[in-house]
C-alpha cells in the first residue's frame, strides 16, 4: 500500500509561518524524528542542540529510541526552547543503532536542529511525520575535506534513515562503496524498528543514493531522511581549503518540481548547483540552454554560476545550491583573502510549491556577521511582499522569466516575518569568518498530483478548493488522482465506520504538463465546528508500485473560527498621517490579509497602515481581516473625527529685563473641539509643555534677541501652525555706589557707581533713601540726584538705598549699610618691649583709641615726627587691621649705639573729627657677623670646624643646624648626604642679635669592593672582578704591578709572586673610597724523584716544592704492584717512606699528584734509597 501525505511541510526555518496556509501547510507539527548525524568533532568535541517554537504556549519531550533520557521542554508562544541533546545520542560509525531523536508536542510547534564544534557546524529544519514520504534520493556533493590535516581524521559523505514505525522495511541501493563493506550498487534491504537509525558513510559521494520503503504486508511506512557529511570543502582543494559538516533533511521525490529559480548567495565569489532526476530521459533547460539527462540517479548534473538562473524540466527534479569554502576564486585556484564564509548545502523548492507567509530566524551562530534572505516571488505580487511588517520593494525582474522577481535582503541577525499576497520562494543564510548557514527558509511539499482538499459546496468549483476552512460552512472532500480508480474507501477518523466507493465517478478531469488528473468527490457536505480533523482515502492504483496496489491519502486539516475584526485609531488630524493599528481577535489562526476602507476613497492592505485625510470632518472607516484558512470578518464601522487644526497665538509682558521675569498669557483659539495642550518653546534652548493656559512666568537669564515659538494642540492630538514672535531681553543696571566716612559734624556726600551693558548710564533714573528718620523738608530724606548728599543729626547706623531705572524700564536696587560716627575721638597705643628695640626687629604698636559711637574711619602713623615726617603711613577704613596691631622696621644699623625717634598716632572718626597722641622710643644698634663659607664637603671627610667674624662686637655666639655642634664643628658623617642648612646666631651684649645662615653641600663618598681575594696560576693571569658605585667614578690601583691598567675597574692580573693590591675610586666631586685584595701566586711545583729516608736528617723526607699553597691537593704512591702505599688530602706533612708504619723498602714507586685549583694532575716514579 502506498501512504500519501496531501498535508504540505513549509520548509522554514526555526520560526515558521504560524497560520493555517490556503496553499499549504507550514513545517509545524506535533512530531518530528531526527538524529546526531556523523560529525568529524564526534561526541566529544561536538555538540546537538534543538531549537523548538510555536505560535501557542505548549509543552512536549525529546526522548531516544533506546529509552536511555526523556527531556521534558516547555515553549512560551514566538519564543525559542533550546534542547541539549545527551552525548550518549551521538551515532557513531556505520550501521543501526536505536539513536532515533522523537520530538512530541501537544500543540504544532516548529524543530531546527543544530550540529555544532567550532568553525564545524551544519543545521537543518525538521520535517513533521505528516510531511515524509517513501521515496528519496540521498544528495551530497564530492567528498573532499581538510580534516586530515586539522583533525588527523578522515571524513565521510553521509546519508541517515530514521524509521517512523516498527517493521519498517527500507532499501538502500548506494552511489559509492560503504564503509561497512556493501559496493556501490548493491542492494541493501534492512528492517528497522520505530526510531531505529541507519547510518552510511562512505569515503566518496554519495549523491544519487536509492532510500526508499519497501511493501511488506501491502504497506509501505513513512520515513525520515537526511543527508551531508562529517566534514567537506567545496570548491578548489589546492587552495585553503576551509571545511565545515553538511546536515540537512532530504525532500521526498513525491514533492520535487519542474520549475526553478535560483538567485547567487550574495557577497560570494560564485555558487555550485546541482540538478537530481527523478525519471528517465528528463529535458532540463537551464537559462535556455538544453541538457537531457537519460538515466534517474546515475549522474547528476553540476554547474557554477555567478547570476540568477531559470531552471526547467519536463519531468520533476531537485535543484540543490551550494556555497563554496572560504576564500574560492571561480577562475583559477587562487585563494580571496576578503571572501567570508564556508561550505552549506540548501535545497531548493520549486515554484511549484510556495508560501505567502514565514516567519524565520536569521542566526548569529557562529559569529555569523552578515545574514541575507533570498527571495523569489511573482513580479506582479512584489508590490504586496512586506518585511517585518513594513514594504519592501526593492525587486528586480529575473532575466530570462521577467513573471518572477528577486532580492537579495540583508538583514540583522533575529526573527523576521515575510509574507506576501501570493506564494514565493525564500532562502535564509549568513556567513562569517569560518562559518555559514543556509536552509529553504518556505516552501510546500505536498504531493503535486495526489492529494485531497476541501470544497465549498456552495460552489462545487475545484478552482476554489483549499486545504482548510471555516466553521459553519459545508465541505465536501474533493480527491485529485494522476489515474482513474476504480475503488476509494472513505475514513474520517471520527469513530464512524469507513465508507466504501466502487467503480467511483469522477467529477472532472483536468490534463496538467501532459498528465491527467481525475477529480473525485465524497458527495456528502459537512459543516465543521473549529478543531483540527483528518480524513484517509484508501484508493486502488491500477498501475501499482512496490508499495502495493493501494495507496493510502492522508489529509489534516483546521476548520478555524471567523476572526473578530477590530482596530484603534490614533488621533486624526487633516495632512497628517493618522495611525490605525489592527487588534483582530484571530480565534488561534493568523490573519493573512488586512483590507482597510478609510472612508475617503481610499484602501490599504498593510496590517497597521498609516493614512492621511486632506480634510476635516468625519469618516467610516471598516476593517476586513482574512485569516489563513480564508475566514473573514469585517469590523464595525468606526468613526474617524478628523479635527481642525488650533490657531496659536500669546501675549508678552513688559518691561524685558535680564534675570526678571517675564510673564507670557495664552491667546489661542479653536472652533473645533478644544485646545489640550500647549507646547512652548522659549528661544533659549528651554521649553515647556503645558496641559492649561492659564498665565505663568518665565525668566531670561542673558540680555539678547529671543524668539518664542508656541504651538498648540487640540483633543486629537492635531497641531496648529506654530506662532513665533521675537523680543529683545535688555540689560538690567548694575547698581553700586560709595558710601563716605564721617562722623556727626561732617556732610555725607554719596557716589553712585552704577554701570549697565548698553552703556546707557546717561539715560538712568536715579532715586535715593537715605534712610534718616531725622530728616526733614529742609533736609530731606531722599534725592534723584546722581551724588547727593545729606547732613545727619544723629550719630547712628543707617540703611541707605539706591534704586535705578534704566531707559528700558528695568529697575534695580542696591542697600547698604552706613555709620555716622560719633565726634569725640581718643587717641591712644603702647608700644611692645618698649625697653628692648633693635633696629634689626620691627617696633609693634598696640592700638587702643576709643570713640564715642560708631568706627574710626582712619589712622595715621608718623614714625619720626620729629626728624621725618615723609615716614608716615595712613590706613583707612575698612582695611583698619581687626587687631589693631600696627608695626614697622626701622633702618638697621651698628653704630651709633641708640637712636631716638618721635611715634605720633593720628585717630579719625570723620573728616572734621580726629585725635592724636606721641611717644618717644630709643631703638639699640645691630651687630653684624659672618661665617667663612664652607660650599661642599665629602661624606667621608672628618669633622672641620666652622669660623664665625663677630666684628669686633662683644657678645656669644651659637651655631644650629644638621651636623654642627653649637660651637660650630661640622660633621659630614652626622649630617648626611645631601644640603644642610647652618645657622649662626650672633647675641651682643645689648641685647639685640644677629642671624646669618648658609648651606653646606655634603657629596656621598662612593663605594668599592675590590673584590674577594683571589689566586693565580704562575704564568696565567686573572680578572680583578671589582664593584664600585658613584657619580663620574675613576679608578686607581697601587701599585699597578702585574696589571694591564691601573684606570680601570677590573684590570687583568698576571702577578709572578703574591702580592696585594689598593683600589682606590674617586667620585666627580672629589670624594674617595679604597679597598684592598690579595692575589695569591701559584708556583709550578717543585717534585723531587729520590729522596733518603735513614733518620740522618737529611733528605729524610719526599718534599714537593710550593704544593702546600694548593688548597685541597690530593697525593697517591703505588708500589710496582699497583698496591697503593701513601695517601693524602693536603701535603702537610711530607711522606717518610713508610706504609702502616714500616718502612718500605728501597726502590721506585709511582705517584700521581692532583694539585687542584686549575693545575693539571701530575704523575712520575720516585726513588727510595736506604
Amino acid at each position: 500500500m502506498n501512504k500519501v501525505k496531501a498535508i504540505s511541510a513549509a520548509v522554514a526555518i526555526i520560526l515558521a509561518c504560524f497560520g493555517h496556509l490556503a496553499i499549504a501547510q507550514s513545517s509545524q507539527g506535533k512530531e518530528f524524528w531526527t538524529g546526531w548525524m556523523s560529525h568529524i568533532k564526534g561526541a566529544e568535541q561536538s555538540q546537538m542542540s534543538l531549537y523548538i517554537t510555536g505560535g501557542a504556549n505548549t509543552t512536549g519531550k525529546v526522548e531516544i529510541a533506546d529509552g536511555s533520557f526523556a527531556i521534558p521542554f516547555t515553549v512560551t508562544a514566538n519564543q525559542v526552547t533550546t534542547v541539549v541533546i545527551p552525548a550518549s545520542a551521538f551515532i557513531k560509525g556505520q550501521g543501526q543503532s536505536m539513536k532515533g531523536l522523537h520530538i512530541t508536542a501537544q500543540k504544532n510547534v516548529a524543530v531546527y536542529a543544530h550540529i555544532y564544534a567550532a568553525s564545524v557546524s551544519g543545521a537543518t529544519l525538521l520535517l513533521p511525520v505528516n510531511a515524509l514520504g517513501k521515496n528519496y534520493y540521498s544528495i551530497n556533493y564530492t567528498q573532499a575535506s581538510n580534516s586530515q590535516q586539522v583533525e588527523n581524521l578522515p571524513s565521510y559523505s553521509t546519508f541517515m534513515v530514521v524509521a517512523t514505525e516498527d517493521n519498517t522495511t527500507v532499501e538502500i541501493i548506494p552511489k559509492g562503496n560503504l564503509l561497512n563493506g556493501i559496493p556501490a550498487g548493491q542492494t541493501l534491504t534492512i528492517t528497522l524498528k520505530k526510531g531505529e537509525v541507519y547510518q552510511g558513510l562512505s569515503a566518496t559521494d554519495l549523491t544519487n543514493t536509492v532510500i526508499r520503503t519497501k511493501n511488506v504486508n501491502g504497506d509501505c511506512k513513512p520515513i525520515a531522511v537526511f543527508s551531508g557529511s562529517s566534514k567537506i570543502g567545496i570548491g578548489c582543494p589546492e587552495t585553503n581549503f576551509t571545511s565545515d559538516n553538511l546536515f540537512q533533511q532530504v525532500y521526498p521525490i513525491s514533492s520535487w518540481g519542474k520549475n526553478y529559480i535560483t538567485v547567487p548567495l550574495k557577497n560570494r565569489n560564485y555558487d555550485i548547483f546541482r540538478i537530481i532526476t527523478s525519471e528517465d530521459n528528463t529535458a532540463i533547460k537551464i537559462n535556455g540552454n538544453s541538457t537531457f539527462i537519460p538515466v534517474a540517479g546515475l549522474t547528476s548534473y553540476e554547474f557554477t554560476s555567478q547570476q540568477t538562473n531559470v531552471i526547467t524540466a519536463d519531468k520533476p527534479i531537485q535543484v540543490v545550491q551550494y556555497a563554496i569554502s572560504q576564500g574560492q576564486n571561480l577562475n583559477g585556484c587562487t585563494h580571496d583573502n576578503s571572501d567570508l564564509g564556508d561550505p552549506e548545502m540548501i535545497y531548493l523548492t520549486p515554484t511549484e510549491q510556495t508560501l505567502d507567509q514565514v516567519t524565520l530566524y536569521s542566526s548569529p551562530y557562529f559569529n555569523i556577521i552578515a545574514n541575507y534572505i533570498n527571495v523569489v516571488i511573482k513580479t506582479d505580487q512584489a508590490s504586496t511582499f512586506t518585511l517585518d511588517g513594513k514594504p519592501y520593494t526593492s525587486f528586480t525582474p529575473v532575466p530570462g522569466n521577467t513573471a518572477y522577481s528577486y532580492a537579495q535582503i540583508s538583514v540583522d541577525a533575529g526573527t523576521h516575518n515575510i509574507r506576501a499576497a501570493d506564494g514565493f520562494n525564500a532562502i535564509a543564510y549568513g556567513f562569517g569568518n569560518l562559518e555559514s548557514y543556509g536552509y529553504a527558509a518556505g516552501a510546500s511539499l505536498k504531493n503535486l498530483n495526489q492529494f485531497i482538499a476541501l470544497e465549498d459546496a456552495a460552489t462545487g468549483s475545484p478552482a476554489t478548493v483549499k486545504i482548510n476552512g471555516c466553521k459553519d460552512i459545508a465541505y465536501k472532500m474533493l480527491l485529485t488522482l494522476p489515474y482513474a480508480t476504480p475503488r476509494i474507501q472513505w475514513d474520517f477518523k471520527d469513530g464512524t465506520a469507513p465508507l466504501v466507493i466502487n467503480n467511483p465517478a469522477f467529477i472532472g478531469t483536468a490534463v496538467k504538463e501532459g498528465k491527467t488528473l481525475y477529480y473525485y468527490e465524497y458527495n456528502k457536505p459537512v459543516k465543521y465546528t473549529a478543531g483540527d480533523y483528518s480524513v484517509t482515502a484508501t484508493v486502488s492504483n491500477p498501475n501499482g508500485d512496490i508499495c502495493g496496489a493501494t495507496t493510502d491519502i492522508d489529509f489534516d486539516f483546521n476548520i478555524s473560527e471567523y476572526p473578530d475584526a477590530k482596530f484603534t485609531v490614533d488621533g486624526a488630524c487633516p495632512g497628517e498621517e493618522v495611525g490605525f493599528t489592527d487588534v483582530t481577535d484571530t480565534k488561534g489562526i493568523a490573519v493573512k490579509t488586512w483590507l482597510w476602507d478609510f472612508g475617503d476613497g481610499q484602501t490599504s492592505a498593510l496590517q497597521n497602515p498609516k493614512h492621511v485625510y486632506a480634510l476635516p470632518g468625519n469618516y467610516h472607516v471598516v476593517l476586513t481581516t482574512v485569516n489563513f484558512n480564508d475566514c473573514a470578518s469585517v469590523s464595525q464601522p468606526m468613526v474617524v473625527h478628523v479635527a481642525n487644526k488650533p490657531l496659536a497665538d500669546f501675549k508678552i509682558s513688559a518691561p524685558l529685563c535680564a534675570g526678571k521675569e517675564i510673564t507670557l498669557t495664552d491667546a489661542s483659539t479653536t472652533d473645533d473641539g478644544s485646545i489640550k495642550a500647549w507646547l512652548w518653546d522659549f528661544g533659549d534652548g528651554t521649553n515647556a509643555t503645558f496641559n492649561d493656559n492659564k498665565p505663568f512666568t518665565h525668566l531670561y537669564a542673558n540680555t539678547g534677541s529671543y524668539k518664542i515659538k508656541l504651538t498648540v494642540a487640540n483633543q486629537n492630538g492635531c497641531v496648529g501652525m506654530p506662532v513665533e514672535r521675537t523680543m529683545v531681553i535688555n540689560p538690567i543696571p548694575v547698581v553700586d555706589f560709595s558710601l563716605p566716612d564721617v562722623c556727626i559734624s561732617d556732610v555725607a556726600r554719596f557716589s553712585d557707581k552704577s554701570t549697565i551693558a548698553d552703556n546707557t548710564e546717561g539715560s538712568f533714573a536715579y532715586l535715593w533713601d537715605f534712610g534718616d528718620s531725622k530728616a526733614n523738608a529742609a533736609n530731606p530724606n531722599t534725592s534723584t540726584l546722581k551724588n547727593p548728599s545729606h547732613r545727619y543729626t544723629l550719630a547712628a547706623v543707617y540703611t541707605v538705598k539706591l534704586t535705578v531705572t534704566s531707559a528700558s524700564g528695568c529697575v534695580f536696587e542696591k542697600t547698604q549699610q552706613f555709620t555716622v560716627n560719633g565726634a569725640q575721638p581718643v587717641a591712644k597705643f603702647t608700644v611692645r618691649d618698649k625697653d628692648a628695640l633693635c633696629s634689626s626687629s620691627p617696633v609693634v604698636m598696640d592700638e587702643s583709641s576709643t570713640l564715642d559711637f560708631g568706627n574710626f574711619t582712619k589712622i595715621v602713623w608718623y614714625y619720626d615726627y620729629n626728624g621725618n615726617r615723609q615716614d608716615a603711613e595712613t590706613f583707612l577704613r575698612p582695611n583698619l587691621p581687626a587687631d589693631r596691631i600696627y608695626s614697622h622696621s626701622y633702618a638697621l644699623f651698628n653704630t651709633p649705639a641708640t637712636k631716638t625717634y618721635r611715634l605720633h598716632m593720628e585717630a579719625y572718626s570723620g573728616d572734621a573729627c580726629v585725635d592724636s597722641v606721641s611717644q618717644d622710643i630709643v631703638i639699640k644698634a645691630n651687630p653684624i657677623a659672618q661665617v667663612t663659607a664652607l660650599g661642599s664637603i665629602c661624606l667621608e671627610v672628618p669633622p672641620v670646624q666652622l669660623i664665625a667674624n663677630n666684628n669686633g662686637f662683644a657678645g656669644t655666639g651659637v651655631f644650629s643646624g644638621r651636623g654642627v655642634s653649637a660651637s660650630g664643628l661640622f660633621s659630614p658623617a652626622v649630617a648626611g648626604v645631601g644640603v644642610a642648612t647652618i645657622t649662626y646666631v650672633f647675641t651682643a651684649t645689648n641685647g639685640c642679635s644677629y642671624t646669618t645662615a648658609q648651606q653646606i653641600t655634603v657629596n656621598p663618598t662612593p663605594t668599592v669592593n675590590a673584590g674577594g681575594n683571589t689566586g693565580l696560576l704562575e704564568g696565567g693571569t686573572v680578572l680583578l672582578k671589582a664593584k664600585a658605585s658613584g657619580n663620574g667614578l675613576t679608578y686607581k690601583w697601587t701599585p699597578a704591578t702585574g696589571l694591564d691598567h691601573d684606570d680601570v675597574l677590573n684590570p687583568v692580573c698576571a702577578a709572578t709572586d703574591d702580592i696585594n693590591y689598593r683600589l682606590t675610586v674617586t667620585s666627580s666631586d672629589g670624594c674617595q673610597q679604597s679597598d684592598e685584595i690579595f692575589v695569591k701566586v701559584l708556583k709550578k711545583l717543585g717534585v723531587i724523584n729520590t729522596f733518603t729516608p735513614n733518620g740522618d736528617g737529611y733528605n729524610d723526607t719526599w718534599t714537593i716544592k710550593y704544593l702546600e699553597s694548593y688548597p685541597g691537593n690530593t697525593v697517591d704512591v703505588y708500589n710496582r704492584y699497583g698496591e697503593k702505599v701513601y695517601s693524602s688530602v693536603g701535603y702537610g706533612i711530607p711522606w717518610d717512606g713508610t706504609y702502616k708504619g714500616a718502612n718500605l723498602p728501597s726502590g721506585t714507586y709511582y705517584y700521581i699528584i692532583n694539585p687542584k685549583n686549575g693545575r693539571k694532575v701530575v704523575s712520575g716514579s720516585v726513588t727510595i734509597i736506604r
